[in-house]
């Protein structure tokens, strides 16, 4: 299985140096300015994106399966992560925004302000949590 594996992940990065290549000599489109393998490379990329998120759900999936020890391990990360994101949806406004464009209150959707603010606090919290650890990993060896 580790051979497929890494026979596949070769052919992906070959086939995704030649397409960097191409995109950047391949020429433009009848403007001028767009490079003429814009549409493949943005194709390979959904792609790889989707391959991506598949191996990031099945291979924690099969490991938790194979070590059930360390689910528990894993459970409690998931578990970490959502609330996380529960009090960032708690601190979180769906407000409404004042836009001087009148174009631009098209998009003053409470629900869509709440999941914005969302993402944007769990961020917030993400980034103090890692530096944090970043910090508290430096002290710890100056100690040791």
């Amino acid at each position: 299985m580790n051979k497929l594996i890494r026979i596949l992940y070769i052919v992906l990065l070959a086939a995704s140096a030649l397409l960097g290549i191409l995109f950047y000599i391949g020429g433009t489109e009848l403007d001028g300015e767009t490079p003429l393998l814009t549409n493949t490379f943005i194709l390979w990329a959904y792609l790889l994106t989707a391959i991506a998120a598949i191996a990031s759900i099945i291979f924690p999936i099969a490991q938790m399966i194979s070590n059930p020890k360390n689910a528990k391990k894993s459970l409690l990360g998931v578990l970490a992560i959502i609330g996380v994101v529960v009090i960032a949806y708690i601190f979180s406004s769906a407000e409404l925004m004042k836009f001087t464009d009148p174009a631009m209150a098209q998009y003053n959707i409470p629900s869509t302000l709440k999941q914005v603010d969302t993402g944007i606090f769990t961020t917030y919290i993400l980034v103090g949590i890692a530096i944090i650890a970043m910090v508290y990993t430096e002290v710890a060896k100056m100690f040791k």
